[in-house]
């Protein structure tokens, strides 16, 4: 069920929030495959339940796809804010640090957070370069140094990389993600270093393209450009129970 063709005529940007999904029981009680499916199978539950409201006037102004009965504030609100974990991992599609830094400012308000406990960035299209890597993590780094993020990391880049970001940042990555899917082991001199300088090593399954253009363009039936994604986590601290998770994501024709 795409979304409607006359809102996509008005607007060059869509943003969608898929809010908390673990309330979805389409989503929570059907066997998902991989991450992938997750997030399409949330992007067309929040088409579905989207109700057309006023459309921005202005094509630079974002359409704001949004599901009405969302409970994600109801949930953050339950906990004080002081009890919950919030961290994020953004998935781009560039290494302009402009997307990431309008990813962030985004989730912020989405959750009505000031701060989070941690930011995970990943590359849909993998970087072999550091150089490619440093605009990106220096926007990072400021927002450590604003006090805004607590720490950073990042996921699917090489061993050498990586220590070279290590070694090159300001502002140090405390964690790193490696998918087993294409690692099978998690090599030992990598896990000599984390220990070293004490890095929080983690896996993952997520996919290289966390959302492939041609199921988006079944969803949304029309052509659009996925700028970045971002999935949110909220933990309760002392229980490490995940209250609430969500995407967020910015599509440009």
């Amino acid at each position: 069920m795409a979304i409607n063709s006359n809102d996509l005529v008005q607007v060059n940007n869509v943003i969608i929030n898929t809010g908390n999904i673990l309330s979805l029981n389409d989503i929570t009680k059907k066997t998902i495959q991989n991450p992938s499916e997750e997030l399409l199978e949330a992007i067309n539950i929040t088409i579905k339940e989207y109700q057309n409201g006023r459309t921005p006037s202005q094509p630079d102004q974002p359409l704001i796809v949004s599901r009405p009965n969302d409970d994600s504030m109801t949930k953050i609100s339950e906990h004080d804010s002081s009890d919950l974990k919030f961290g994020f991992k953004i998935f781009l599609t560039s290494d302009d640090p402009v997307l990431l830094i309008d990813s962030i400012e985004k989730a912020l308000i989405t959750l009505n957070v000031t701060s989070v406990n941690n930011v995970i960035i990943a590359f849909i299209e993998k970087r072999t370069d550091i150089g490619e890597i440093k605009s990106v993590w220096t926007a990072l780094e400021d927002y450590v140094l604003q006090n805004k993020i607590n720490k950073i990391g990042i996921a699917d880049v090489e061993e050498e990389i990586f220590r070279s970001l290590y070694e090159w940042a300001s502002v140090k990555p405390s964690i790193v993600q490696i998918n087993l899917a294409t690692c099978c082991v998690v090599p030992p001199t990598l896990q000599g270093f984390c220990k070293e300088h004490d890095i929080q090593l983690l896996t993952h399954s997520d996919p290289t393209d966390i959302l492939p253009k041609s199921s988006l363009d079944v969803v949304l039936g029309k052509e659009y450009l996925l700028k970045w994604v971002v999935r949110f986590l909220v933990h309760i601290k002392c229980r490490g129970v995940l209250t609430t998770k969500g995407y967020l994501l910015s599509l440009g024709k």
